[in-house]
């Protein structure tokens, strides 16, 4: 599930775009006069949420959890690296 989304955001394209008449808060669908979707602007938050949860179900991450899992220690000092707090 995980290879076509992040290939998907690889190809991406940026557009600038320099205000908006509203907050950008959340999840926002752009769509044309028949409802169709055109674009979806996702907030920062939302955006960090969502590449935290493909990333949780790539099978890389999931094989270290289990490696983990079976050794039966980790120690705190690896889970703050790996978390990024220190």
């Amino acid at each position: 599930m995980a290879e076509p989304v992040l290939k998907t955001l690889a190809e991406e394209k940026v557009v600038v775009i320099k205000s908006f008449p509203f907050p950008i808060k959340g999840i926002i669908r752009l769509v044309d006069k028949k409802g169709r979707t055109l674009g979806i602007i996702l907030d920062k938050r939302t955006l960090d949420e969502i590449e935290e949860d493909i990333e949780a179900t790539s099978p890389e991450f999931l094989n270290f959890l289990q490696k983990s899992r079976k050794s039966g220690r980790v120690s705190g000092k690896s889970v703050k690296r790996k978390a990024g707090l220190k």
